[in-house]
């Protein structure tokens, strides 16, 4: 039994890999138990233990299974691996995506964390972005497209007395503007507002705080989403901003 022996058979079929975190996670287990937490079916877990032991990766007594000190020790190192290629996975669709030519920042040089869209979860870098927004006290984006699901949670950042500045897209601008001027109206008292047209932007950009978000979108849709809270990356997004905004027209000051 090597290394090489253990990783095949441990990435045989994705179950054996959630077996197995399940016993480490979650402690010792009997075969329906885990039936119940790995989204398989009995025989399908009762042929993964089987496998699994044989291995030396889990040990059973009685009807009881848990995983043996070789198990904790190599899915430390397995695990690892896997959330690795995942996330590197998810990043390299942002950067296919993402026209990284228009910022200057090495992407692949900072920490960050990448949201996809996806067919179980088609709004998920929507999600990010509100979830960036909500709180911030200042707010500098470049808007590509314009949509209620971004449009109100910034307008309710307006009501909150946030500091917004945002360079919109002009194919995007009427009904962006429509929509935003409510908030502009409703918060005139108690925020800086300013709101300018580009001819044309053709990525997101959100800086909240000291966050920033980077969007990639296909057809007016957001595909993914980089946040950082990295200095560079917020720097090259400020300077990115201006250089829009320098040569978009004011709409609202």
């Amino acid at each position: 039994m090597n290394g090489f022996d253990t990783l095949s058979v441990i990435t045989r079929s994705p179950v054996r890999p959630r077996v197995l975190r399940c016993l480490l996670e979650r402690g010792p287990a009997e075969t329906a138990e885990l039936v119940e937490h790995v989204d398989a079916s009995r025989r399908t877990v009762s042929r993964t233990l089987t496998a699994l032991e044989e291995e030396g990766l889990v040990a059973v007594d009685g009807r009881t299974y848990r995983a043996t000190t070789y198990g904790e020790l190599f899915a430390d190192e397995l695990f690892a691996v896997l959330d690795g290629a995942h996330a590197h996975r998810e990043f390299a669709a942002f950067l296919d995506a993402f026209p990284t030519d228009a910022v200057d920042v090495s992407f692949e040089s900072i920490d960050g964390t990448t949201t996809l869209r996806r067919e179980s979860h088609p709004h998920a870098p929507v999600s990010r972005i509100i979830e960036t927004l909500s709180g911030s006290d200042r707010v500098r984006v470049l808007a590509p497209v314009a949509s209620p699901l971004y449009v109100r949670p910034l307008v309710a950042r307006i009501g909150a007395g946030a500091t917004v500045e945002a360079v919109v897209d002009e194919r995007a601008y009427d009904e962006f503007c429509t929509r935003l001027r409510t908030g502009v109206r409703l918060a005139s008292k108690l925020t800086d507002v300013t709101l300018t047209v580009h001819e044309d932007v053709p990525f997101g950009l959100l800086e909240c705080d000291a966050q920033t978000v980077f969007g990639a979108y296909e057809d007016g849709v957001l595909q993914a989403t980089f946040e950082t809270s990295a200095e560079t990356a917020r720097d090259a997004g400020r300077e990115t901003f201006r250089r829009y905004r320098r040569n978009a027209t004011v709409v609202a000051d």
